[in-house]
């Protein structure tokens, strides 16, 4: 009970009166909001800052070459130091990191089976598949878009079953990334 009393009565012992450091620690804090914390802001845009290039490689009109792959006409947007179209119709990723890869396919006639456009990295590591009805509408499409963290020396190529006489070849039927 004295204690209680002792701080009812306002009695505070010199010790325990600190408002001098209050305004001390007020001060400080205000000059860490006012000083410090837009440094570092700054600092952080700074160095963090993206590259102004945006790599995006996208490609259209297919055709068949005989063999496994199919021949693209590709389009690339400041890519020299992401990616480039290998000679065997591979892309050849040359700077590891997050990339969107997307694509799609629209088929003009019906077929006896699905027609599937396969996504693959390297040889045979699948990627992605994507598979359409064969029968109903005149025209059908397939799509799909999704990040893949893809590393440097990785190769990527899409194939499509039952050839190319299926599917629309122009604006309709497309594959690309960008790097992200």
């Amino acid at each position: 009970m004295e204690i209680s009393n002792f701080l009812e009565n306002g009695n505070i012992p010199k010790e325990a009166n600190n408002s001098g450091c209050n305004r001390m620690n007020l001060c400080t804090l205000a000059l860490l909001i006012l000083v410090v914390v837009p440094l570092l802001i700054v600092c952080f845009l700074c160095l963090h800052s993206q590259s102004p290039e945006i790599c995006w490689a996208h490609a259209t009109s297919p055709s068949d070459d005989h063999g496994h792959y199919i021949i693209w006409k590709w389009n690339f947007t400041d890519c020299s130091s992401f990616i480039r179209n290998d000679s065997d119709q591979k892309l050849e990723i040359l700077q590891s990191g997050m990339y969107f890869i997307y694509a799609q396919v629209t088929r003009i006639k019906e077929i006896e089976s699905y027609f599937t456009m396969t996504l693959y990295k390297d040889e045979n590591i699948l990627l992605n598949q994507m598979t359409g009805t064969n029968t109903g509408e005149k025209t059908a499409s397939i799509n799909f878009g999704r990040p893949y963290f893809l590393s440097k020396g990785e190769k990527l190529f899409c194939t499509i079953n039952s050839g190319l006489g299926h599917i629309l070849k122009d604006n309709q039927t497309y594959w690309g990334l960008y790097k992200m």
